[in-house]
């Protein structure tokens, strides 16, 4: 892990852009990336978020318990990349036609142990610990390194809702205190697999 954050750290001052953080990831062994030393204290099977650098990137750890996920959410105001680092990490795509009151679903891809998996600016996608008895972890990598979910999307699709998060909220959640949405809107969507 020491190496990774060197590689990252060094992005410092240069001009951040997709690609050279992916040359920065890359340039060390994602496979057997170790990183009990940053997690020694935190239980595996419990959802955590752990903070490794914050600058020039935002850079964590996220252990998840078997099953868990993130709601159907939209990255709208940051990019980066996701690299499973135990476990399998599940990640359905979506898209959103808003004049049409559709969200579309793509098939769901599976990923192993050190691959990169890039989140483009406004990607609409759900993350999934894909085992039903293993815990999971995983590396994210994002930027801008300060972001907040103002403006951001989450999508309940067995509800059909969608709901809006505004400046106070610090997650994506919908469990979230009822100041912490700018609007939620009932029946929002139908959904439409595209496969």
């Amino acid at each position: 892990m020491k190496h990774l954050i060197e590689a990252l750290k060094a992005l410092k001052g240069k001009e951040i852009e997709p690609n050279l953080v992916r040359q920065a990831l890359e340039s060390v062994d994602l496979k057997n990336l170790s990183v009990k030393e940053e997690l020694k204290d935190l239980k595996a099977d419990e959802f955590n978020r752990r903070m490794v650098i914050e600058d020039p990137l935002q850079v964590f750890l996220m252990t998840w318990p078997p099953q868990f996920f993130y709601p159907i959410h939209q990255h709208n105001n940051f990019w980066g990349f996701v690299i499973p680092v135990q476990g399998f990490l599940s990640e359905t795509i979506y898209g959103h036609a808003a004049n049409k009151r559709k969200v579309f679903i793509h098939p769901t891809k599976t990923f192993k142990k050190g691959e990169l998996i890039y989140e483009p600016l406004n990607v609409i996608h759900k993350l999934q610990n894909a085992s039903p008895i293993e815990s999971m972890v995983t590396l994210h990598v994002y930027y801008p390194p300060v972001y907040d979910f103002k403006g951001t999307m989450i999508f309940d699709a067995k509800n059909r809702r969608l709901a809006v998060l505004n400046e106070k909220a610090k997650d994506l959640s919908w469990d979230l205190p009822e100041d912490n949405f700018e609007l939620v809107e009932e029946e929002a969507y139908d959904l439409e697999k595209l496969w």
